[in-house]
């Protein structure tokens, strides 16, 4: 039996692939690090992996917060070109990328990220209040819990660690819609900078219908993270191991899938990844939220009547904005970025970016991201620096 626990202990260890790789010692060229952080507000704790790079050669550039979309968490931003997440010695993630540019990069996994949880923080962050507990999500979480509790949380928590009093927010579909709520709602002048990816003013009507079906198999996966916690590996997970198992093009060209990516700017093995460790539950009352957002449009109550009045004022005085939208993108349809370009930056046609032959989820990690979304953020990030 005790022969049979450390196995299993070694195999939960190794089977989240790269989840421990963390603890390595920085390798050059970019000398990245990982630490794993926590926002706490009362009884409500936010997981935090903070990237750093500690070359000496390297400039000491901004505080970046990554937020991620629906149903997924932010290792998304720690995808590799090879289809493999989590690994810190290399720059071909977003999240490295901008860590080996001497950015110290703060990923936000929202409350949803009941995965996360509990394949990794539950297991390996003794300093988590859920540490050695099933996580699940708080049961009241919903757009506004996100907009007001959970964004002020991170943002005074990446100021505070990095004491500084201005932060970029980088967001990725619902990441970004959640800083134009945010922003919209309080004035917040530590909000230096925001690049939105894939982030429209709403959510379109296709969302009524997709949902459901998403929600279905991220609750199995949700329900297989829980039932396995500290008895198994995320590798040897049933519905896992039968994604990786599929061949890729039935992922990649699946019609139900494909309006979530263009299948031909997309390798296979970063689909199996996403659906493998990147995809989450959608909680019901986020469900809920969102689906009085798609039917209301911009005077949903989430956002208050007067939004566009207020998003405009957001960029009157101090955060500068820059869009990415997806030319294929059917989940952020061109016009809804196009109209929140239009709200906050009417006059600026520069800070509005078209990323050719992209669909919503290869904005990200696509083949063409690190050329059309990465290095032009990183380049526009240096560009407000230097002319601070």
């Amino acid at each position: 039996m005790v022969l049979f626990q450390s196995v299993i202990k070694k195999t939960l260890e190794n089977g989240y692939e790269g989840a421990l790789v963390d603890q390595q010692a920085p390798q050059p060229p970019y000398f990245l690090r990982a630490e794993d952080q926590f926002a706490r507000d009362g009884d409500r704790e936010i997981f935090i992996k903070k990237i750093h790079s500690e070359s000496k050669s390297l400039p000491r550039r901004g505080a970046v917060i990554l937020a991620p979309g629906l149903a997924t968490n932010a290792n998304l931003f720690r995808m590799d070109d090879r289809g493999q997440t989590l690994y810190l010695n290399h720059n071909r993630s977003f999240a490295n990328f901008l860590a080996s540019e001497g950015f110290t990069v703060y990923l936000y996994h929202p409350g949803f990220t009941e995965r996360v949880h509990n394949r990794y923080v539950s297991s390996h962050c003794p300093d988590s209040i859920h540490y050695k507990k099933t996580y699940i999500t708080p049961p009241d979480l919903d757009f506004s819990g996100l907009v007001d509790r959970e964004v002020p949380m991170v943002v005074e928590h990446a100021c505070a660690d990095s004491d500084t009093d201005r932060v970029t927010w980088v967001g990725f579909s619902l990441g970004g819609m959640l800083m134009y709520a945010h922003l919209a709602n309080r004035e917040d002048r530590r909000v230096a900078n925001v690049v939105t990816i894939g982030s429209p003013v709403n959510l379109n009507n296709l969302f009524i219908r997709i949902i459901p079906y998403t929600n279905l198999a991220n609750r199995a996966l949700g329900m297989e993270e829980r039932s396995l916690l500290n008895t198994a590996a995320a590798g040897v997970a049933p519905v896992t191991r039968l994604i990786r198992k599929l061949p890729g093009p039935i992922l990649r060209y699946n019609p139900f899938l494909m309006f979530l990516w263009n299948p031909f700017n997309i390798h296979a093995r970063t689909v199996k990844t996403v659906l493998g460790q990147i995809v989450e539950p959608i909680p019901p009352k986020l469900h809920a939220s969102l689906k009085a957002m798609i039917g209301e449009g911009v005077a949903s109550r989430m956002y208050s009547p007067d939004l566009i009045k207020r998003m405009r004022a957001a960029n009157r005085d101090h955060a500068k904005f820059l869009f990415f939208f997806g030319q294929y993108d059917m989940v952020a349809q061109p016009d809804s970025v196009l109209l929140a370009h239009e709200i906050i930056t009417p006059k600026n046609p520069e800070n509005l970016k078209s990323v050719p032959a992209t669909g919503h989820l290869d904005l990200m990690v696509g083949q063409n991201a690190m050329q059309k979304v990465w290095r032009p953020t990183c380049r526009w990030l240096r560009e407000q620096e230097e002319s601070r």
